[in-house]
């Protein structure tokens, strides 16, 4: 696993035993179908356990739908987003059917807008909350971690000012997993 991108791949060097552990866990869930990655949700506890929060993640959709009503433009850019998402297959509505057959745990994951009007590139981002608590569960809690992918700060400083000349690549957007 690690981070890939033509001729370059970022693999994680100094790990503690757990992070080797959830590592390898992470790693044999990857495959590739077709031109997109899928990864296995990495369970540590039974999702079973997990209470149906319905209730909570409507509350928060109510105080989103609330806080963008008034700016039509920060509404129309959450739209927006949402729509990418799908439009690029990052999340999908379900049908009524697959609803209905559906016979496993249920948590929702609430989602809300960050707004930073200072933000020239993205003004309005989508935050999707998993460490919200519910009845004392979160769902971060049963997910494995895995280890930290990014390189520290630190040493990216170091190894840019080694060279005459460095690159940069700005990426729109980066998601790792799901």
């Amino acid at each position: 696993m690690g981070v890939e991108a033509p001729g370059c791949q970022c693999n994680p060097t100094k790990m503690t035993k757990v992070e080797a552990e959830e590592y390898e866990v992470i790693r044999k869930s990857c495959k590739k179908v077709g031109s997109q990655w899928m990864v296995s949700y990495p369970w540590k506890r039974d999702p079973n356990e997990l209470p149906d929060n319905k209730s909570q993640a409507e509350r928060m959709l109510f105080h989103t739908e609330k806080k963008l009503a008034k700016d039509e433009d920060n509404a129309n850019a959450y739209k927006q987003q949402m729509k990418e998402m799908l439009d690029l297959n990052f999340a999908r509505q379900l049908t009524p059917e697959e609803i209905k057959l559906y016979d496993g745990p249920v948590h929702y994951i609430g989602h809300h807008a960050i707004i930073r009007p200072e933000k020239k590139s993205t003004p309005l981002r989508i935050v999707f909350n998993s460490s919200s608590v519910f009845q004392g569960h979160s769902l971060n809690d049963y997910w494995m971690k895995g280890p930290d992918l990014l390189r520290d700060l630190f040493g990216v400083l170091v190894r840019f000012r080694e060279r005459p000349v460095g690159s940069v690549v700005i990426y729109q957007r980066c998601i790792i997993g799901s």
